[in-house]
């Protein structure tokens, strides 16, 4: 099997997360704050905080709140300012984490909802953005990476249009954590939501979500902290405030593992080879007569995400072939992100998504090429199946 969905969830883990993970399964269980003997050395949650912080350089570690992964940050994000009666903007390379809280908003609370269109490379203009503003504008919601083209946003420039008008800047890292540098402080981000299991590494069901001093949602859940028991409301503290029932420990403890990973590898030395598998697939299917590729040849502004379409083969069907003919996991449809799509002309079929990893070699990159290749020169067959 040649596995080349990555940016669905990182597959395989680096040996230190599974290492970090079994170890914790066989450890006695410590839940903190609740557990009836001393935590020897830090315990997960703060050691991981710690690090996502000196990671994104966020300036306070506590801000850093844990959840299952981007979907819940972003609900606390979008549901957590509560911004019933005003106005809010984001675009159209949004992945439906996004897309379906805010159109919930919009049918059932009144939102007025702003989607800037993107080009069909996923680029959204800083100053598209900024000629939607309105004086009821509340926030600015903006996905930092496609999960479809790759396309990376220029925060920095939305940033200062979001501040200069007074709004919270909500984004999305869900495919840029783990794939480009990222300087929450330097940005002027105030809320950044991340997912755990795509390119940092860690397992399924871990994310967390940054929330900027000065910056308060109304949390999702309330509950058990394991301290302050003797409250009946919940305590304020951050991040007890926002962090109710039983972490996903063995979800940190991967999590942690993962950025340990990607500081000892060297976060360039990972991008500089999945952007090398990028551009070997882009030269590879070019002049595949039937093969329409997606995306900037902007390599520098892109992650290693590449999607294209076979004409006379639906994606369904592409991906189909790929996995039952030559054992090559892809991914296919819309991506939960059918906005661009539109964009793109490539709605409502969608299109194959190939998303290589560090641990992606140059021989599984000429063997996918090759079956394009191969079901090119068979496309007949595959027209007439």
């Amino acid at each position: 099997m040649i596995y080349l969905n990555n940016s669905a969830t990182s597959y395989p883990k680096p040996q230190n997360v599974v290492e970090a993970v079994s170890n914790y399964l066989t450890t006695v269980p410590v839940n903190p704050s609740r557990s009836g003997f001393e935590v020897q050395g830090e315990d997960a949650p703060t050691a991981c905080r710690q690090k996502l912080a000196a990671f994104f350089k966020a300036d306070d570690p506590n801000r850093l709140i844990f959840t299952s992964g981007a979907t819940e940050s972003l609900n606390m994000a979008i549901f957590g300012l509560t911004p019933a009666e005003g106005h809010i903007i984001t675009t159209a390379i949004e992945h439906t984490s996004v897309l379906r809280p805010l159109k919930a908003l919009e049918k059932e609370a009144g939102l007025e909802l702003t989607i800037v269109e993107s080009d069909a490379d996923g680029c959204v203009n800083p100053i598209d953005i900024a000629a939607h503003i309105q004086t009821s504008t509340k926030a600015i919601v903006v996905n930092h990476c496609s999960n479809v083209t790759g396309q990376v946003l220029d925060i920095k420039s939305i940033a200062g249009i979001a501040h200069e008008h007074g709004l919270v800047l909500i984004v999305d890292g869900s495919q840029s954590a783990g794939n480009i540098p990222i300087d929450i402080t330097g940005a002027g981000i105030d809320i950044f939501a991340f997912t755990g299991h795509k390119s940092l590494y860690g397992m399924p069901g871990v994310g967390g979500v940054y929330i900027r001093e000065g910056l308060a949602l109304k949390p999702l859940k309330v509950g058990g902290t394991g301290v302050k028991s003797e409250l009946l409301s919940q305590p304020t503290e951050l991040p007890l405030y926002y962090e109710s029932g039983t972490h996903n420990l063995p979800g940190i403890v991967s999590l942690a593992a993962g950025i340990d990973f990607i500081q000892d590898t060297g976060l360039e030395q990972i991008n500089r080879t999945k952007h090398n598998h990028l551009k070997r697939l882009t030269e590879g299917l070019h002049d595949i007569p039937e093969v329409t590729i997606y995306g900037s040849d902007d390599f520098d502004n892109r992650c290693a995400v590449f999607c294209f379409n076979m004409e006379g083969i639906s994606p369904p069907d592409l991906g189909y072939i790929l996995e039952g003919s030559f054992g090559i996991i892809a991914r296919a449809g819309l991506h939960c992100a059918p906005l661009i799509h539109k964009a793109m002309g490539a709605y409502p079929q969608g299109s194959v998504r190939v998303s290589p990893s560090y641990f992606t070699t140059t021989a599984e990159i000429d063997f996918f090429i090759k079956a394009i290749q191969e079901i090119s020169a068979n496309i007949q067959h595959y027209e007439n199946y």
